[in-house]
């Protein structure tokens, strides 16, 4: 995938994330960044997602994730894209093949530090998604 760098305002961002074909990502400097970006999506009609299965349910979802963030949100997002997602469902003890409709919106909300913590332990988020916004 070819990066592209562009300044734009977080509304322009939002403004791209419906038909998008990959997750969108939010990268805030603290944890008041991450209270006023999610403030934000809540005006713009998101939704927060309990869980990996509500990205599939609502129609504008956002999750808010931190360094502790499992395998299966990195799954999630490096399978959306393929038009599959196996996710595995604790609740039923199997695994659960999910299309995604890609006329949603799907944005994930993450601090600068925990990014860096995700990806230092492999999960190389940013070369997963598509559109991403860092203020």
């Amino acid at each position: 995938m070819i990066s592209q760098v562009k300044t734009i305002t977080f509304q322009e961002f939002l403004a791209v994330t419906p038909g998008s074909k990959e997750v969108g990502l939010v990268i805030a400097k603290n944890e008041k960044e991450i209270r006023d970006f999610s403030h934000s999506l809540d005006e713009a009609g998101f939704e927060q997602a309990a869980g990996v299965f509500d990205l599939f349910r609502l129609p504008k979802a956002y999750m808010t994730i931190n360094e502790d963030a499992g395998k299966d949100i990195y799954d999630f997002v490096v399978q959306y894209p393929t038009g599959q997602v196996e996710i595995f469902d604790k609740e039923r003890m199997r695994s659960e093949m999910l299309s995604p409709d890609y006329s949603r919106s799907v944005v994930l909300l993450v601090e600068k530090g925990a990014l860096n913590k995700l990806q230092a332990k492999g999960f190389d988020l940013l070369t997963a998604v598509g559109p991403a916004f860092q203020s």
